[in-house]
């Protein structure tokens, strides 16, 4: 007879349940049935109600492991190897799903990897709730971090786990929960969506893509996507087997530019509310420390509503974990342009005003923390490979914001601006012991009454800036790095970046 005791797929042998708080666990059996779980001395339970059960393990140290064990009646799970640590939820779009052995110096990180203290979960990577999905599901475990498991681990929390794990010695269990390509609206959940009018507006949208398209008709369009994206895909490890290290401007000219978007459907992960459903909610309300968060380059076009719909996001998802204080560390997007559009000249302003909605959230809700990586974009690439330092300083936001260690986890930000003369003195927060520039200080603007912005001339001074331009006589606005691509050479003496900015607008 099979078993009416069960619990979600993501509780499992080698995992990290959350210390010092209480964890619940989840799962289904017979109405009316009592299930105990015990984790050594610990003994809790539970009754059954409409074939759901769930049970709140009491708090634990970090470090403590042992076996837990569920039992309901004469059924028995046991789950050996767990170990009290922090958790956290890594979501996003490619820039957090890209692997641990595909980032810069990849297989020789890879090979250092064995971080016993390290662990992690990867949830079914499927955009639809189905049989096929709940038979995958069950294959899915926490596993240790080591060189035989991690190749396909985020990159970018790996670098982060492993230096939260080094510096605070707590164990780190990482639930990596990203998909490439997806926009924000992928992660809510349609009854959220539909609160705003910036969610309501992407529910359209996408809904007039699949303009009534069969279940059927995206089958076979998905089909023919994915032989052309084999193709391309073929045809670049051709080429990069050549060459190791060619760049992507030259594998974009030789190689074509990867197929994208893929065909609108009713059951693609590009969706709304489709992952939501089919990957937070099979790991939520899992005891976590926090959520890190790196995505916004698939909502570009949304850049005006991107502040909204990630205000939106972050409640949703602390909602659904059941705590409003949950620190939410995430990633403003780097510098990037693709070489067609510089050519084309069809930049716009969408990248940097998405930079600014970011940073806004970042001031105005609560528990949150932005690492800046302005300096880390590539030119024609929009994946970046060096996710050493992006999980770097997304672990000193959490280790400054998050376990109170004292050191510096914001670089330089605009402060405020004073008129001299024909010059503005630009000041900073968080500047720190003065600033430096790395190769010649470009990318200052200025702009006078009309709001017409002219190249500037910049010098350091101290903690500050002074900034003229040529032409503007009264000078009252100023930005930096107000681009989606161009160099970013202002940083602080400590080696943070000054966050790109502009004095007035958005």
């Amino acid at each position: 007879m099979d078993s009416t005791l069960r619990v979600a797929a993501i509780f499992s042998d080698n995992m990290v349940l959350q210390r010092d708080r209480y964890v619940p666990v989840w799962g289904s059996g017979k109405d009316g049935a009592v299930v105990s779980l015990s984790f050594g001395t610990t003994r809790v339970s539970a009754r059954v109600k409409n074939r759901v059960w769930e049970v709140r393990l009491p708090p634990h140290a970090a470090g403590e492991q042992g076996d837990l064990e569920i039992s309901s009646g004469e059924e028995r799970l046991c789950f050996k190897h767990v170990l009290f640590g922090d958790v956290w939820f890594a979501g996003g779009q490619s820039n957090m799903e890209m692997e641990l052995v595909n980032c810069k110096d990849g297989k020789e990180e890879l090979a250092r990897a064995d971080k016993p203290g390290i662990r992690f979960y990867q949830p079914v990577k499927r955009a639809f709730v189905d049989e096929d999905f709940l038979h995958a599901e069950q294959d899915c475990c926490w596993q240790e971090c080591l060189p035989h498991t991690a190749a396909a681990l985020s990159a970018v929390a790996y670098f982060f786990a492993r230096k939260v794990n080094a510096e605070t010695g707590v164990p780190i269990g990482i639930i990596n929960c990203s998909w490439g390509g997806t926009s924000i609206s992928t992660w809510m959940s349609r009854e959220q969506l539909e609160k705003t009018a910036a969610g309501q507006r992407c529910l359209d949208d996408y809904e007039a893509q699949v303009n009534g398209k069969t279940d059927e008709q995206y089958d076979a369009e998905m089909n023919a996507y994915f032989e052309e994206w084999q193709a391309w895909d073929t045809r670049v490890r051709e080429r990069q087997a050549k060459e190791p290290g060619v760049t992507w401007e030259i594998l974009n000219h030789e190689c074509g530019e990867s197929p994208w978007p893929q065909p609108a459907g009713r059951k693609s992960p590009y969706h709304p509310a489709n992952l939501y459903h089919s990957m937070i909610c099979r790991v939520a309300p899992y005891g976590i420390k926090g959520f890190l968060y790196y995505q916004g380059e698939e909502d570009e076009s949304r850049a005006k509503d991107y502040g909204e719909l990630m205000g939106y996001l972050i409640d949703q998802w602390r909602r659904d974990w059941r705590d409003d204080t949950l620190p939410f560390l995430f990633v403003q997007l780097p510098m990037y342009a693709s070489k067609k559009e510089i050519d084309d000249r069809t930049v716009t302003e969408n990248w940097p005003v998405l930079r600014e909605k970011q940073y806004k959230i970042s001031r105005i809700v609560a528990h949150t923390g932005m690492a800046v990586i302005i300096d880390r974009g590539e030119f024609d690439n929009i994946h970046p490979l060096d996710k050493q330092t992006v999980g770097f300083r997304l672990s000193l936001q959490a280790l400054e914001k998050v376990y109170g260690k004292p050191l510096v986890a914001d670089g330089p930000v605009f402060s405020h601006a004073v008129r001299e003369k024909d010059a503005l003195r630009v000041y900073f927060a968080n500047a720190g012991d003065g600033l430096e520039a790395r190769g010649e200080l470009s990318g200052f603007e200025v702009a006078g009454e009309d709001g017409v912005y002219h190249p500037g001339a910049a010098a350091i001074d101290g903690a500050t800036v002074l900034v003229s331009a040529e032409g503007v006589a009264e000078p009252k606005h100023v930005r930096y790095c107000w681009v989606k691509y161009g160099p970013t050479p202002l940083f602080a003496k400590n080696g943070l970046p000054v966050m790109p900015f502009r004095s007035t607008g958005g």
